[in-house]
């Protein structure tokens, strides 16, 4: 307890899945009582499975069926829920946090569980609306509004730009995936398993593009195209793609 007679205020920056299981715990073991809880998160929802934003693309679940906890959930146990707001600053010497909203609120005591940010490639011309990341919900719902038979370009051949661009694929897309390596989930795969990979995805009707480098992106508000150099056996290949979304699945840096 503080010294106040109120009981200790305990403030969690952050509503992701680990912000969720911490919440779980601690009404698990805290004395009824001694504890106020207030979760903050920049997302519009509550928590959610973020593992499954691959399938909810694919049309294998609805949004229902990414969620993990409602917002009448955590009222019921006397937890209060801010969503949409991000904390813009901390203030240890009074206790306070700074609100994208304009207000304050104070703690006894401060969680940070912000998790990661998607690693957006610096681009010339790549901050348009048709260039997403593949993170989070919004990102989803971006993708999602795009008409069947659309051009879709996924930037990294890791496992999460693979899962992007097969659940564009589901979606009726024409898809085109790139990746700057030799090789496919070179973290993973050997040389034969990445090429035992590359013929796989080849099968399902998407292109693949490796050694290429994404250098810029042109549009004029109608049309977008990426510009990348790609490495060949006679020297390098300047290529001009034509899209309608661009994915960048390249990676994550922690907050």
């Amino acid at each position: 307890m503080s010294e106040h007679t109120l009981p200790e205020h305990l403030v969690i920056v952050g509503n992701g899945m680990a912000s969720l299981r911490l919440v779980e715990e601690l009404l698990k073991r805290a004395t009824p009582g001694a504890m106020r809880i207030t979760v903050i998160g920049e997302e519009d929802e509550p928590a959610y499975n973020r593992v499954l934003l691959s399938s909810r693309l694919a049309g294998e679940v609805d949004a229902a069926g990414i969620s993990l906890r409602s917002r009448g959930w955590y009222a019921a146990l006397g937890v209060t829920l801010i969503t949409g707001i991000r904390v813009t600053a901390i203030d240890r010497s009074i206790r306070q946090l700074a609100l994208s909203s304009g207000e304050r609120i104070g703690y006894d005591r401060l969680i940070l569980a912000t998790g990661s940010d998607p690693v957006r490639l610096p681009l010339p011309g790549a901050d348009i609306e048709n260039v997403v990341t593949f993170r989070d919900t919004k990102d989803v719902e971006r993708m999602e509004a795009l008409p069947a038979g659309s051009r879709a370009i996924v930037i990294g051949g890791g496992l999460l730009g693979i899962e992007a661009a097969w659940g564009l694929k589901r979606r009726g897309m024409k898809v085109t995936l790139i990746h700057v390596l030799d090789r496919l989930m070179e973290r993973q795969l050997d040389a034969p398993g990445a090429r035992q990979l590359e013929k796989a995805i080849l099968d399902k009707d998407i292109a693949i593009i490796l050694q290429a480098t994404s250098k810029q992106v042109e549009s004029d508000g109608e049309a977008s195209i990426l510009h990348l150099n790609q490495k060949m056996k006679s020297g390098e290949a300047n290529l001009q793609l034509p899209f309608d979304l661009l994915v960048m699945a390249v990676g994550i840096r922690p907050r």
